[in-house]
């Protein structure tokens, strides 16, 4: 009797148990897959990367773990049981901690568990040395919006640098316009060097050049820079450079080189000012570069186009009217005297307004930027300006916007009493002397 009472007590708490348990069971099934999109994964410290693979079961996939215990990452993905999920493309981002050196290498281990209860894995090599720089293309001629003189066989020298810490897979050169799809392996080089002349139309227009570079890293980075140019009778834009040949012309916010004044036929005038005796100057064809068109003096003292040729010297301090004629190759350096009124600052004081800059501000009062005379030409308006590295906008002008004001247009121009507000995108942060030529109404803002 007491057996009896014991088996009907087992067999009520069995079906008790199997009441209480909701969980849905499930016939065996053959093992789940992993297709890992790769055996190996490249990331760095304080930067994200992707675990990557397609997950397969013909029942059901359960979850998908995936740990990294080093790096403390242990994270468990659920799946649905209705619908059940028989196909998952795993896309998973993590963060590598910034203490972590580019030496560092760990294992991804994946944990796949299907509906039946099977469960595989796969591991992923993670090395933390990853190249995530795209390749850089520096010493790149032509210079963006340089002129080419038309002739009876126009020729096209395209040069530049591409550098990698990968290596360099290939670059390739590019201009639909005129028939151009250069393609070069590097070979895995980590410095390559281009340099090819190519014969084009004398049509009169203007091509974009379409130069790229693609690492040998495993998940190729590539950059591209497009370059302007126009094949001409003779130049649309000429500059006046005061510095030496070896120098930046991007370094300076703006002003230099100057640019020209007017323009009649193929003739650029320019109203300058020699801040000494004996001040050395050259033209240029193009603002950034003194290349390809520079003009200076050859050995015999006659104008020439050369990115070698000697400066032409001003021999005394003052204001000079200058002419050029690029395709004559002829100028003249005429001294003289501005006959515009001085600004009296004791009684007109002028201030700079804008932003970008320490001080900024819209306001049109008086501020903490009013302007001094330069002691040897009261002429010039000058005071020191610490940018912020962000764009910069500027107006010249006496107290409530009245005159004189110059709003700062593009190129360091500034028209008494007009111009447009211009943005100078991104210069550099940093101590700058500011200068306004009141007679030349050009400025222009030099880095210390």
């Amino acid at each position: 009797m007491k057996k009896t009472k014991l088996l009907f007590l087992l067999v009520l708490f069995s079906a008790f148990i199997g009441c209480d348990n909701n969980e849905p069971s499930f016939p065996a099934s053959d093992n789940p897959e992993i297709a890992l999109a790769t055996n190996e994964i490249y990331g760095g410290p304080n930067r994200k990367f992707e675990i990557k693979a397609s997950l397969n079961d013909d029942l059901g996939l359960k979850s998908v773990q995936i740990r990294i215990p080093e790096l403390q990452l242990d994270k468990v993905i659920v799946f649905s049981t209705d619908p059940k999920v028989k196909n998952y493309d795993l896309s998973y981002f993590f963060l590598i901690p910034e203490n972590k050196l580019i030496t560092d290498k760990f294992e991804v281990e994946l944990l796949l568990t299907d509906l039946s209860g099977n469960v595989v894995s796969k591991k992923i090599n993670l090395r933390l040395d990853g190249d995530f720089e795209a390749p850089k293309l520096t010493k790149i001629k032509p210079i963006n919006g340089s002129v080419i003189f038309k002739a009876a066989s126009t020729k096209l020298a395209i040069s530049f640098t591409a550098e990698d810490i990968s290596g360099i897979n290939q670059v390739t050169v590019s201009c639909a316009a005129l028939g151009i799809n250069d393609v070069m392996v590097a070979g895995g080089v980590k410095l390559f060097q281009y340099s090819k002349t190519f014969s084009i139309p004398s049509d009169l227009k203007t091509y974009e050049i379409l130069i790229t570079a693609k690492d040998n890293f495993l998940t190729p980075n590539e950059s591209t820079t497009k370059i302007n140019f126009s094949v001409s009778e003779g130049l649309t834009e000429m500059y006046l450079a005061d510095v030496p040949l070896s120098s930046n012309l991007s370094k300076d916010a703006f002003g230099v080189p100057m640019r020209f004044h007017s323009k009649v036929g193929n003739v650029f005038t320019f109203r300058y000012y020699a801040d000494s005796d004996n001040k050395k100057i050259f033209f240029l064809g193009q603002e950034v570069s003194f290349e390809p068109h520079c003009f200076g003096l050859s050995a015999s003292g006659s104008l020439e186009n050369n990115i070698t040729t000697n400066p032409i010297i001003l021999p005394t301090k003052g204001y000079y009217r200058i002419t050029v004629n690029p395709i004559d190759l002829t100028y003249t350096a005429t001294p003289y005297t501005p006959t515009k009124a001085l600004i009296n600052l004791s009684t007109t004081p002028i201030y700079v307004h804008g932003a970008g800059f320490d001080g900024e501000g819209w306001t049109g009062q008086a501020n903490t930027l009013p302007l001094s005379a330069d002691p040897t030409n009261p002429y010039r308006l000058t005071r020191e300006l610490k940018l912020k590295g962000s764009d910069v906008q500027m107006t010249i002008a006496a107290v409530g916007w009245s005159t004189p004001f110059w709003r700062l247009d593009t190129f360091g121009i500034v028209p008494l009493n007009g111009g447009a507000n211009a943005t100078y995108i991104g210069a550099t942060a940093g101590t700058y002397t500011f200068t306004l030529d009141t007679e030349l109404e050009r400025t222009t803002l030099i880095l210390k």
